[in-house]
């Protein structure tokens, strides 16, 4: 099996897109005995629920990078961010995706370590745990954004588009560039391309093409937090935010 989708943005989604679903239609993840409550050494905001110390460790180290990227681009940390641990997604995410951001309750929800690995990899790479922390990056990235984006929830791919952008930064170079050379292409030319159905058709190519759009951005830190307050895109004919190099 490999995973249909790479993470998303709420806990009712679909295979190919997301649903901004209602957190009362979320089933809460069973209690377990054996689970244990860290906070991340260094981030006293962030907290892990899991049972194995590698996977808290490597949530952390993915959250840690994560809120140190959007801190750089002048978007503070929520007060405090939840990580869970799962061996498998609530809902209709069961076996489609490797994580979450439940909206209402500020939880970030990911798969374990061997959960992971029986997905079988994405981005046509093998699982590593090198991937497995930018995938915490990606959805605490989703938790930062969720607080800095006031009652009206943004659009999908707005969520998207900077969860991406913190999953690539983020990452390893290697593994980065291994990952962009299975993907051919200059990404979205303009932020007009940038929309909902675009993530839906194929959320790895979204995430590749969004990263690659960042790339052209002449002032990354200010784009985000356009992006993050709600300016969304600019009309597909006029793409201010990107230079041409």
């Amino acid at each position: 099996m490999r995973w249909t989708a790479l993470l998303a943005l709420t806990c009712l989604s679909c295979a190919a897109g997301t649903s901004l679903a209602d957190d009362g239609q979320v089933v809460a993840p069973p209690s377990r005995a054996q689970d244990q409550v860290r906070a991340c050494r260094g981030l006293a905001e962030v907290t892990v629920r899991a049972v194995e110390e590698p996977e808290t460790e490597a949530a952390c180290e993915g959250a840690g990078r994560a809120l140190a990227f959007l801190a750089g681009a002048g978007l503070k940390s929520p007060p405090h961010t939840r990580i869970e641990i799962l061996s498998e997604l609530p809902g209709e995410l069961a076996g489609r995706a490797v994580g979450c951001y439940v909206r209402e309750t500020q939880r970030v929800l990911i798969l374990s370590f061997g959960a992971f690995k029986a997905g079988g990899g994405w981005f046509q790479m093998p699982p590593s745990w090198e991937l497995y922390r930018a995938a915490a990056s990606h959805e605490v990235a989703h938790a930062v954004v969720g607080c800095h984006s006031g009652p009206r929830p943004l659009a999908v791919a707005a969520h998207e588009y900077v969860a991406y952008v913190v999953f690539f930064a983020t990452m390893d170079k290697q593994l980065r560039s291994e990952l962009l050379a299975k993907f051919p292409g200059s990404g979205f030319r303009t932020a007009g391309q940038i929309s909902d159905i675009s993530h839906m058709v194929n959320p790895n190519q979204f995430g590749v093409d969004a990263w690659r759009h960042y790339m052209r951005v002449k002032d990354g830190g200010q784009w985000l937090r356009k992006i993050v307050a709600g300016g969304v895109f600019p009309d597909p004919t006029d793409d201010p935010g990107a230079s041409t190099r």
